[in-house]
């Protein structure tokens, strides 16, 4: 589908903030007329000579493009007038325009920077009950789990920097000129280039590293994180242990599927309630660490992925317990 081109589009083309998209829209818009070729290269004339007159704007952005827009349709009239009133004075035009589009260039610049640079108009994309997956504008792709969210400044490319509440996965694209940083809770985890899961729910922080690298800090301390490594962090501690990721159960909203393989129970159930919302309860201490190899489909209902457990090891007891289930 044919992507429509506004001016808000080429001001990000201008600042070389476009996505690969975008970037291809214009540059197949330019080659549609001369017209559009005209105008594009009218706002890079404008752009060049606001950066160099107009360090400092008393205007917000908004206002500004406002003032801009109105500025240049007033612009476009005198023009038409100058045409009507002095048709063979080309030079009287020009001059005349030279000095309307100096004074819109040192608006625009003031523009295109303020936008370049403010990173005040944040994204904030929130999960209910289902999960989503969005690809962020430098290709990076993010797995929100439910009850979730991110938020993000609309400068992303240029400061990828995402503060998480809840958990998601992520899968960066490692760019070194802008490290990509997710914040949640008081810790502060930056890819090295890599796939990582996050989980800052039920007052502590669980990172697990499916490949690559992460560095994990805080105020007085950091970590690394190498492929198939994990730490869990309680709310108020502050020290950080690296273990070995010994499960994948963490891809279930990602996945559909709850994938154990000699997973100790206590964990599979620790995962079940946060899934499904649920309070199921080892009451039986016996069996807390039974090792469990299953596959279930994450569209099963409960009762039924109790069963199929229960069929994996016949000793184990499920009873349905008001609003619950006690594993006994």
């Amino acid at each position: 589908m044919k992507q429509d081109v506004s001016e808000e589009m080429l001001i990000r083309y201008l600042l070389k903030e476009a996505v690969a998209e975008e970037e291809k829209a214009v540059k197949d818009w330019v080659q549609e007329s001369e017209a559009n070729a005209r105008e594009l290269e009218g706002m890079k004339m404008i752009f060049e000579s606001g950066k160099q007159l107009a360090p400092v704007s008393p205007l917000k952005a908004d206002a500004a493009w406002d003032k801009f827009k109105e500025l240049r349709s007033a612009a476009q009239q005198n023009d038409k007038k100058l045409r009507s009133l002095y048709p063979a004075a080309n030079w009287f035009r020009v001059a005349a325009a030279v000095t309307i589009f100096v004074g819109i260039g040192c608006l625009l610049f003031n523009i295109l920077k303020n936008k370049a640079d403010n990173p005040g108009n944040m994204v904030s994309i929130r999960t209910l009950k289902n999960v989503k997956v969005v690809t962020l504008p430098d290709g990076s792709i993010i797995h929100i789990n439910k009850n979730s969210s991110i938020t993000y400044a609309s400068n992303f490319n240029s400061r990828r920097v995402i503060t998480l509440s809840g958990e998601a996965f992520f899968k960066v694209k490692h760019n070194e000129d802008a490290p990509f940083t997710v914040i949640t809770n008081d810790l502060t985890i930056k890819d090295v280039g890599t796939a990582f899961n996050v989980n800052g729910k039920n007052h502590r922080t669980e990172v697990i590293v499916e490949s690559g690298i992460v560095q994990i800090g805080h105020s007085s301390a950091s970590v690394r994180l190498n492929a198939n490594e994990m730490v869990t962090i309680k709310a108020g501690e502050r020290n950080m242990t690296v273990q070995r990721s010994t499960d994948i159960l963490y891809n279930y909203y990602r996945t559909n599927q709850f994938v154990a393989f000699n997973t100790p129970l206590h964990r599979l159930v620790d995962v079940l309630n946060e899934a499904y919302d649920q309070k199921i309860i080892i009451s039986n201490k016996l069996v807390i660490n039974e090792p469990i190899t299953v596959t279930i489909n994450r569209d099963d209902s409960l009762a039924r992925i109790l069963n199929v457990i229960k069929g994996t090891t016949p000793a184990l007891n499920i009873v349905k317990n008001g609003n619950g289930y006690s594993i006994q």
